[in-house]
Order: structure tokens, then C-alpha cells, then sequence
């Protein structure tokens, strides 16, 4: 499964929490260090230092991340990498905590941009060194600065961004020509705008004479989150989550975007009850000529023979912004560093940011500027028309209870679906997202 944020909830854990469940994990934990390996042994035999990285990536993000590796290890003889292998969502991430609290994390390990907020207060990462950095050919003016911004908390920087995993505009180039919103330039026409998206899905739905266009939502708090924050961003709000206070939003620009999504989930423009594989279906399958979902989902369109293009969110409300996420570099607590290992890990991580061409055949966007203004990234189709997203990046309110995987996705989807899926109150789905952000703020942080 490509990890663009869709999968279980999982709860942030506490280093205290963690620490008194560690004797019970402590079997589990071993049988994730019997995961390493992979590939790299034979390159890495007479290696000076050996570093184990961890990460989320299977099925097709696997295979490339790996391919990644392998390279990086031939190149570097020096540093043996032992990568392991875990599923996203909460094995990976409880793994990870109870590792970082138990003594026996790994060098670097890869996680989602949009969770550091919640693990930083808890002691279970390592902020890394800008000079040490830099010295690998890491500086800031290499990143998109939403993804640089979101890695610093209190003065420090916690993560380095691998991609930028954006909620995309995927379309069928012929379809879209047949309906008659296809510019010469290859390019979507007349769609953003409320009304002008809307007129263009019905002049879709005309051509596949099924629907315009396939969101799928129902039961999937991580795309109702992706699809509305995305929107209210575009109003030009904020969100300002601050423990135990109220949560400070803009209702009105709330109630603006829930409204305006019901608007077009009327069985025409898009199917009102579509979850996350029938929108999938719908699209890859001609039924639908555009689709709302993820740059992890590019292969699977590729491979079904969709002539496919795509672009970011449709700058609907006048502020462009398309909500996303990062696969992150970071460094989990270690109490006694080894300088070696963790000189290795700088340069491992440098490596790969350099590697990130390869990484961009999954659909994801490399946070790596000098690989994304490449003549070869350029020739990367349909890569190379979206990537302007991550310049226009937004996220999940940074809290310590959201992000990617997160519990708190789902209690957004139990707001919203009633708006979207039973045509309820646009204002009171609101009032119960604003009521749910407002309980979290009064629940005590991870200490």
C-alpha cells in the first residue's frame, strides 16, 4: 500500500505510556529488528559503520525507497544500512515510540511531517544538527518553506523532508477534451471557481454519462480532512490549536467550504455515497472523467490505461493551497550517541535526498528543489504539472492529537459525513468539528 495517510488511527503515545508497556511489547519489538536486511548485505559486508534505518514504505513505494537504498550503499561503501520494514499507522509508529523510550532506536527513521508536533514534547526525538547538516549539502534554501517551517518547533529543526504527498486533481485528458474544458494547453479550464468547477463536473458527466467526478469519502475521516482543509486554507484562514483554550477558526470559511462540497455531491457532478475504492474504480475505469485523491495513486491510474494528467487542488476560494503530507527523516532519542553511526546517518539521509529523482515514479513530489527544477524531473509526466504543490502546501492544524493516521482524522469524518453523505446542516457539522477540536485542546498533551 502506498502510505499517503490513509489507513487505522493510531494514538500518540507518551514516553511515560510507553515506558510502562514495554516489558509487554518487548516480543513484538524483537520481531521488527528480524525484519532488517533486505537488499543492501551484500554491498555493506565491510562496511566501516552500520546504521539501521526504519520506515513505512511497501508495495510499490517499497520497492523504489529500497531501490533508493540499494544505490545510496553502493555509492557509500563505508556506511552498512540496515533497513527495516513496518507497516504505517499504529505498528509502525508505537514500534517506533517504545524503541526511542526503551533504548534501542534506530539511527534515522522515516514518519509523517504532520506527527513530529506530537512527538517532540514527549522526549522521543533528536533535533538535528543544522551545521552537521549543512556540511552534507542540506541548508533550508533547498526545501519548499511550508515543509521547512513545519519541521521547526521552538527554534529547532526535528525533521527533514523526503516529498511532499499532495491531494490532488487527477483527469482523463480525453475525456476532459470531449467535455470541452481542456485548453490548449493541456490544461483544466474554467474550474476555479465554486460555480466554475461545478459546471465543469456536469460537463463531464455528460461524456462518461455516469458522474463528473469520483471523491471518495465515506468512512474516511483522512479524506474528508485532506478535502477540507485544503478548501478552508484557500479562504485565506487559519487555525490556532493552543492547549487548553478554545480553538481559534474562521466558522463562516468553515461553513463556506463544507457547504460548497455538499453543493456538488449531488449523484451528477460526483456520486454522494463513494468510498475510497469505488472512486478508485470509478475513475481508473472511465466512469468518472476527473478524481480527488492522492499522488500515491498515480501508478495504480498508470497501470490501469488511464490517459491521465493532473494538477493541484483548483484554487476554488482565491488563495491557492493544496493539502498534503511529508515522509520525514528523523533522528529517534538516542541517550549515548556514537558519533560514527550518527555522522552516517547525516550523510544516509543526504544521499537519499539526492536519490529523490527515483523516488518521484511513485507519484510523490521530492522536497529536494534542485531535483524538482531538473531537466529530467521536467520531463516527468504527469509529475513535473503538479509539482508546483508543494510550494503551495498546507496541512492537517498542527496540535499534538492531529496529522496523518491520526485518531483525531476520524472524529473530522464524524463531523463532516452528515453534511456530505445525508445532505444535514453545513453549519452543524461545523459546530461538531469546532466542539471536537475544542475537547482535544482541553485533554493533556504527552509529557
Amino acid at each position: 500500500m502506498i502510505s499517503g495517510g490513509r489507513g487505522p488511527g493510531d494514538a500518540v503515545l507518551s514516553r511515560r505510556s510507553v515506558l510502562r508497556g514495554a516489558v509487554a511489547g518487548a516480543g513484538a519489538l524483537a520481531g521488527a529488528w528480524a525484519l532488517s536486511g533486505c537488499g543492501t548485505d551484500a554491498y555493506a559486508s565491510s562496511a566501516q559503520t552500520r546504521i539501521q534505518l526504519w520506515h513505512l514504505f511497501t508495495g510499490g513505494d517499497g520497492g523504489i525507497f529500497q531501490q533508493m537504498l540499494t544505490e545510496v550503499q553502493q555509492e557509500n561503501p563505508a556506511v552498512g544500512i540496515d533497513p527495516v520494514v513496518l507497516t504505517w499507522g499504529a505498528p509502525y509508529y508505537t514500534k517506533l515510540v517504545m524503541a526511542s523510550v526503551g533504548g534501542r532506536s534506530p539511527d534515522v527513521a522515516v514518519m509523517h511531517l504532520t506527527r513530529v508536533a506530537g512527538w517532540v514534547p514527549g522526549g522521543v526525538l533528536d533535533p538535528w544538527d543544522l551545521d552537521l547538516l549543512a556540511e552534507h549539502g542540506i541548508t533550508e534554501d533547498l526545501f519548499p518553506p511550508a515543509l521547512w517551517d513545519r519541521a521547526v518547533i521552538d527554534g529547532q529543526l526535528w525533521a527533514v523532508p523526503l516529498d511532499f504527498h499532495a491531494f490532488l486533481l487527477f483527469f482523463d485528458k480525453g475525456l476532459a477534451d470531449q467535455a470541452g474544458i481542456l485548453g490548449s494547453d493541456g490544461k483544466l479550464q474554467g474550474i476555479d471557481s465554486p460555480d466554475g468547477f461545478v459546471e465543469a463536473g456536469r460537463a463531464m458527466a455528460e461524456v462518461t454519462g455516469y458522474a463528473g467526478v469520483g471523491y471518495g469519502y465515506t468512512g474516511d475521516g483522512a479524506q474528508m480532512s485532506r478535502m477540507l482543509w485544503g478548501l478552508y486554507a484557500q479562504t485565506g484562514s487559519e487555525v490556532v490549536l493552543t492547549p487548553g483554550e478554545k480553538a481559534r477558526v474562521d466558522r463562516d470559511a468553515l461553513v463556506e467550504s463544507v457547504a460548497w462540497v455538499q453543493s456538488w455531491l449531488d449523484d451528477t457532478v460526483a456520486i454522494a455515497n463513494s468510498d475510497y475504492p469505488s472512486a478508485v474504480a470509478n475513475f481508473s475505469t472511465g466512469r468518472v472523467g476527473m478524481c480527488f485523491n492522492g499522488n500515491w495513486e498515480l501508478q495504480s491510474f498508470l497501470t490501469a490505461g488511464v490517459d491521465v494528467d493532473a494538477q493541484p487542488m483548483p484554487t476554488i476560494f482565491g488563495s491557492p493551497a493544496t493539502y498534503g503530507d511529508s515522509h520525514v527523516f528523523v533522528l529517534p532519542h538516542q541517550v549515548n550517541v556514537d558519533p560514527a553511526r550518527r555522522e552516517a546517518a547525516y550523510a544516509t539521509v543526504a544521499a537519499m535526498l539526492n536519490k529523490s529523482l527515483l523516488w518521484s515514479d511513485g507519484g510523490h513530489i521530492p522536497a529536494n528543489r534542485e531535483v524538482t527544477s531538473s531537466a529530467a524531473y521536467k520531463e516527468k509526466v504527469p509529475q513535473s504539472h503538479y509539482a508546483v504543490a508543494s510550494e503551495q502546501a498546507v496541512f492537517d492544524p498542527q496540535a499534538w492529537f492531529t496529522g496523518s493516521g491520526s485518531d483525531f482524522q476520524a472524529r473530522v469524518g464524524e463531523a463532516l459525513q452528515g453534511a456530505w453523505l445525508d445532505k444535514s446542516s453545513p453549519e452543524d457539522a461545523v459546530d461538531r468539528l469546532i466542539a471536537a477540536l475544542d475537547t482535544a485542546l482541553q485533554t493533556k498533551p504527552p509529557a
